[in-house]
């Protein structure tokens, strides 16, 4: 029986905002009476998050879900400040890289770990939940997972809507033409109040062995007021 919640991913997940006017998905799993560790940071990458799951795995077993918001691989984790971080990935693969060693272009040594990192992050979260808990993972960018929804089962499960899109998806469809990359960033953790149900009825639903809900769409009309939604 699941008892306790570890949560690894970026803004999506962080819980600086967790009391805000609206319950968030990751306090909704608190209310449903689990144990809830949130180790969501704004501007984190899976590099961050796989810095401190390593540290926890071997502790994990059946009572344990791990949700993992497997953001993107370009978000390095080298210094532990993400801005930074940014800042020496585009020095690595931007076209006037300035990243040598010895003999050779440090991207050209980096490029395919970096590309493909995802693949290799999913694949250690689907081998944990073969051998020790569950695991529920979303994509910032689904086109970044290498076995999609192919392995879902009772262990473990790859929702198949991204999150960067359920962000976007909630607009109604004539508010879509608005500036909608500044108007995400009002809206905690880039979900609005009904998203963060169906965000909680996804991981719940999968620990008790029923259909995963989709995110709704066009429910939202957008808001550049910032002293009703603040965040990031």
């Amino acid at each position: 029986m699941i008892e306790r919640v570890t949560i690894y991913g970026d803004s999506f997940a962080d819980p600086t905002y967790a009391q805000s006017i609206h319950p968030t998905w990751y306090k909704l799993l608190e209310d449903e009476g689990y144990e809830v560790t949130n180790l969501g940071e704004s501007g984190s990458g899976p590099m961050y998050s796989f810095k401190h799951m390593y540290q926890n795995a071997h502790s994990y077993n059946e009572k344990d879900i791990l949700v993992f918001i497997l953001s993107g691989v370009n978000r390095l984790c080298i210094t532990g400040n993400h801005k930074e971080d940014a800042e020496i990935y585009d020095s690595i693969t931007g076209p006037e890289s300035k990243v040598w060693i010895p003999g050779s272009d440090l991207y050209e040594i980096l490029k395919d770990e970096l590309r493909y990192g995802n693949w290799k992050y999913e694949s250690f979260l689907y081998a944990l939940s073969r051998k020790q808990c569950r695991v529920f993972t979303y994509f910032l960018t689904y086109e970044e997972s290498f076995f999609k929804s192919l392995l879902n089962d009772g262990k473990y499960y790859c929702h198949h809507e991204d999150l960067e899109n359920a962000c976007w998806n909630e607009y109604v469809e004539e508010e879509r033409s608005r500036d909608a990359s500044d108007d995400q960033y009002f809206r905690v953790n880039h979900l609005s109040a009904e998203n963060h149900v169906i965000m909680y009825q996804q991981i719940v639903n999968f620990i008790n062995g029923k259909p995963v809900p989709n995110f709704l769409q066009g429910i939202y009309k957008g808001t550049y007021n910032k002293d009703e939604f603040v965040y990031d």
